[in-house]
């Protein structure tokens, strides 16, 4: 069996530089990491988990909490199978592993928690979602255990950390985008009316309306099951003459337009769109959407490190907010009418 000396021995460094490397102290340069890491791989070590857990007290591996199952397509965004992998692999460069939690309501997430917690299963843990008043979050706080949270701050802000994007300006930057291509009848869509990234892009929303001196109205509700809600949606798009929609995500905006289709409205000829997370759905049919590149990868490393960050402290919790950066993807969802003329939206009236 391949031991520390032997690495050691392989890099030509103390076999205490290969135990700091281990555990990636901030002292070793990343050259030497790199040369003990390239001496692991040749010579084929793998760390003892079992005699890291007995001198550190460390598990090495964390929980990553997924938000309750409300809607039936949750777990099915693009956003959580990506942030998934690359925690998984940032994880993995770190000798860590990962376990998940999911579940239909908050109370079973939170029994599942608990019981990782109780039976010393995860260091700490990263939280896909932001509420004021998640039990999950004030059971970390209670317990002093390290974990960190993917979203906006929702209370609590100066007691831990958060990973997020600006979702505010990135809303206000899509009203900004469509002005810009001469709409001025834009409204807003959710498949969630509580969910809080809904709530952080329709505020962005209505300041971007003010700003422009447009109307904004209220959030608008898209439930596919639920034919009374549409018919009511269909008729708000009427009603208001719009010409642009902001959406709240990708796989949404799939289902919107071919919503829209059924009324033979056209995307981008009758309607633009623009919408957010540029998975996979966003070039999946044509018109290739108009989004919003949330850098998934940046959020989900930068999570697993500030979380190490946690675990790895003397002095306590860190608390800070992280703002991850974003980027605009124009495509073909989005229409320049800045020469159309001004009658021309209310073609959508006889549909």
């Amino acid at each position: 069996m391949v031991t520390i000396k032997d690495v050691a021995k392989e890099a030509g460094v103390n076999p205490s530089t290969v135990s700091r490397v281990l555990k990636d102290n901030h002292s070793i340069s990343q050259k030497t990491k790199d040369k003990v890491k390239k001496a692991m791989r040749d010579l084929g070590y793998v760390p003892n988990v079992a005699a890291q857990m007995l001198a550190s007290g460390l598990t090495h591996n964390i929980g990553l909490v997924f938000p309750p199952i409300t809607l039936n397509d949750r777990l099915s965004e693009p956003f959580f199978m990506q942030i998934l992998t690359t925690i998984t692999n940032e994880a993995k460069q770190h000798h860590f592993t990962v376990s998940t939690a999911t579940a239909m309501t908050v109370e079973d997430l939170l029994a599942q928690v608990t019981l990782m917690h109780m039976q010393k299963r995860a260091d700490g843990f990263i939280v896909l979602y932001s509420e004021e008043h998640d039990p999950i979050r004030r059971y970390l706080m209670d317990n002093h255990i390290p974990f960190v949270i993917v979203g906006a701050p929702e209370g609590d802000e100066n007691q831990m950390t958060y990973i997020d994007n600006d979702n505010q300006l990135m809303a206000k930057t899509a009203v900004n985008y469509l002005y810009d291509k001469g709409h001025r009848n834009i409204l807003f869509i959710t498949d969630e009316l509580d969910s809080e990234v809904a709530s952080e892009r329709y505020f962005g929303y209505l300041k971007g309306c003010l700003k422009k001196g447009v109307p904004s109205h209220e959030m608008l509700l898209f439930d596919r099951k639920d034919p009374l809600r549409i018919e009511a949606l269909m008729q708000t798009i009427r009603d208001q003459k719009a010409t642009a929609l902001v959406v709240i995500g990708d796989i949404l905006c799939v289902r919107l337009i071919q919503l829209l289709s059924f009324y033979a409205i056209k995307v981008p000829d009758d309607m633009s769109i623009i919408t957010f997370n540029n998975s996979i759905y966003s070039k999946l049919i044509h018109p290739y959407l108009t989004t919003f590149d949330i850098n998934v990868e940046n959020i989900g490393q930068t999570s697993f490190k500030q979380l190490l960050e946690l675990i790895n402290a003397k002095d306590g919790q860190l608390s800070q907010k992280i703002v991850v950066p974003f980027t605009l993807i124009p495509r073909e969802s989005v229409r320049d009418i800045r020469d159309q003329n001004q009658t021309e939206p209310d073609r959508l009236s006889a549909h």
